[in-house]
C-alpha cells in the first residue's frame, strides 16, 4: 500500500508540474474597446509568411472588455483588431498584455511592457503616412511629400534609440520599422487620389531606398506587410522602367523579380502570389505553373499551391492528374506518376467494404482480358494502418493482381482528400499522358469500364 501511495503521489506531482508548465506557456491578452459602436467580436491574427492569418476570434462584452488566452506558435509579431487597425503586438509564451482601443487610437495599458510600448511608439510615427494610405482624408503628394523628411528623421531616431533589453525584439522591430517606412512610401504612390506626382516630383529618398540591395533574407516574412512590400517594391521598379520608356510585360515582371529579389524563398512567394490569382485550372494556368515551379520550393509554398488548386479544379477530362503514392505489401513506395505512358485504372477500396469486395471477381476478369496491353490496374486500400496485416493477408488469400497499394492515413490519405472521395468503391481512370479521364468511372461489373479503357488504348 505504501508503494502504491508513493507511486500515486509521484504521479500527482508529475501531472501538476506538467500542468503548471503548460499553463506557464500560455499568453494572455486583456483589452477594452471604447467606441460609439462596440463590435460583437474581435480578431487575433498570426503573422505567417509575411501575411496576417486568422488565429482566433472572441466575443466582446457589452462594456467593451475582451480577452484571449492561447499558446503562441512563435515569439514575434501578431495583430489584434481588423487588418488595417494599429493593433500590432509582440507576444512570447507566458506573456501577459493589456491593451486598449479608443476610436482609432491603440495603447498598451501596462507601463512595464517595454516591447509593446515600443511598438506603439513606432505605430504613432508611421501612422502619419499609413493613414494617408488608408485613404483617411484627402491628402495627396502635395501634403505628404513635405512631411517625409521629418518622418524619416523620426524613423531613424526610433531605430537608434531602441534598446528594450530584449535583443531579439530590438532586432525585429528595427528591421520592421526600416522596412515598413519604405513599404508605405511605395504604397502611397499606388493608392487612388485626386492628384498624383510626376516621376520627377518624387523626393530623393525614393531613389535612395529603391536603389539599394533588397530582400537578401526571409526576415521580411515576419512582418504582416511582408509579401505586400515585395510586390510594392517591384511595382515601383516598374515605374522606373516606364519612366525610361520601357513597356510592361509579364516577361519583364519575371526578370525583375529574379534580378532584384535576392532570396530564393521570397522569389517563390512572389511567383506563387501570381499563381493564386488564377480563376480556372486551364492550360494557361498549367503553363504558368510549369514556368514558376522551379521557384516554388518550400513545403509551405507547395502546400498552399496544392490546396489552392483543389479550389479551382473541375477534375474534368484532360486535366492533369494529382499525383499520389501508396505502399506495396513489402513496403515499397509506388506513385501514380510511375506509370505515365500507360492507361491507369485505380480502384479505391478497403477490406471492410462489402461492395468493394463484390467488384473483385469482375476486376480480376477485366485484368485477365487486358493482359499484355498498355493498361495498369491499381488497387488502393484505405484500410486503417492497424489493419495493415489484415490487408496483406487478404491480398494474398484472394490472389489479387495488379498493383496493390495501401494509403498511410485511411480516409485522410492524399488520394481521398485530393479527389474528394467520401464513399467506396471508387474507380478512376487516367490516360497515357497522366491526365484525368474520369474520377468516378464505371465499375468493372458493368461493360462501360472496359469500353472506356479500350477507347483509350486505340
Amino acid at each position: 500500500m505504501k508503494k502504491i501511495s508513493i507511486l500515486l503521489l509521484l504521479t500527482v506531482i508529475l501531472f501538476s508540474f506538467n500542468a503548471k508548465s503548460q499553463i506557464s506557456q500560455l499568453a494572455i491578452i486583456k483589452g477594452t474597446i471604447s467606441t460609439k459602436d462596440i463590435p460583437a467580436e474581435i480578431t487575433l491574427y498570426n503573422i505567417v509568411n509575411g501575411e496576417a492569418v486568422l488565429n482566433s476570434k472572441v466575443s466582446v462584452a457589452k462594456d467593451g472588455t475582451f480577452g484571449f488566452c492561447f499558446k503562441p506558435e512563435y515569439s514575434g509579431f501578431y495583430r489584434i483588431g481588423e487588418r488595417n487597425s494599429p493593433g500590432r503586438i509582440y507576444i512570447t509564451p507566458g506573456k501577459q498584455i493589456s491593451v486598449a482601443f479608443k476610436d482609432l487610437d491603440f495603447s498598451i495599458t501596462d507601463k512595464l511592457d517595454k516591447e509593446n510600448l515600443k511598438l506603439v511608439e513606432w505605430t504613432n510615427i508611421i501612422w502619419k503616412l499609413k493613414k494617408a494610405n488608408m485613404l483617411q482624408g484627402n491628402d495627396t503628394f502635395k501634403e505628404i511629400f513635405p512631411i517625409l523628411p521629418d518622418l524619416e528623421a523620426e524613423k531613424d531616431a526610433f531605430i537608434a534609440k531602441t534598446n528594450t533589453g530584449n535583443p531579439s525584439f530590438d532586432h525585429l522591430v528595427k528591421g520592421m520599422a526600416q522596412a515598413e517606412f519604405e513599404y508605405e512610401l511605395y504604397h502611397f504612390l499606388f493608392m487612388p487620389r485626386s492628384a498624383h506626382p510626376k516621376f520627377e516630383e518624387q523626393p530623393p529618398m525614393y531613389k535612395k531606398y529603391s536603389s539599394g540591395p533588397h530582400f537578401e533574407t526571409t526576415e521580411v516574412l515576419k512582418y504582416d506587410f511582408g509579401q505586400s512590400f515585395i510586390a510594392s517594391y517591384l511595382q515601383y521598379l516598374f515605374t522606373i522602367k516606364a519612366n525610361e520608356g520601357i513597356k510592361y510585360s509579364p516577361e519583364l515582371s519575371d526578370k525583375m523579380c529574379i534580378e532584384n529579389i535576392k532570396n530564393d524563398t521570397l522569389k517563390g512567394w512572389y511567383f506563387l502570389s501570381s499563381l493564386l490569382r488564377a480563376k480556372a485550372y486551364d492550360q494557361a494556368y498549367r503553363d504558368k505553373v510549369d514556368k514558376y515551379k522551379q521557384y516554388i520550393l518550400s513545403e509551405d509554398q507547395k502546400t498552399k499551391l496544392h490546396n489552392f488548386e483543389l479550389t479551382i479544379r473541375k477534375f474534368g477530362d484532360s486535366e492533369a492528374a494529382i499525383n499520389f503514392e501508396g505502399k506495396t505489401v513489402d513496403g515499397k513506395k509506388v506513385a501514380l506518376s510511375d506509370f505515365k505512358g500507360k492507361v491507369v485504372v485505380v480502384d479505391v477500396w478497403a477490406t471492410w467494404c462489402g461492395p468493394c469486395k463484390g467488384e473483385i471477381p469482375s476486376l480480376q476478369k477485366l485484368e485477365e482480358e487486358m493482359t499484355g496491353k498498355d493498361v495498369v490496374f491499381m488497387s488502393y486500400s484505405i484500410d486503417e494502418m492497424k489493419d495493415h496485416d489484415k490487408w496483406v493477408k487478404f491480398v494474398a488469400d484472394q490472389k489479387l493482381g495488379g498493383v496493390q497499394l495501401i494509403g498511410d492515413n485511411a480516409w485522410k490519405s492524399s488520394i481521398c482528400v485530393d479527389y474528394k472521395i467520401t464513399g467506396i468503391p471508387r474507380f478512376m481512370v487516367f490516360n497515357k499522358l497522366g491526365q484525368i479521364v474520369s474520377i468516378d468511372a464505371p465499375r468493372p461489373s458493368t461493360p462501360a469500364l472496359k469500353e472506356m479503357i479500350e477507347k483509350l488504348l486505340k
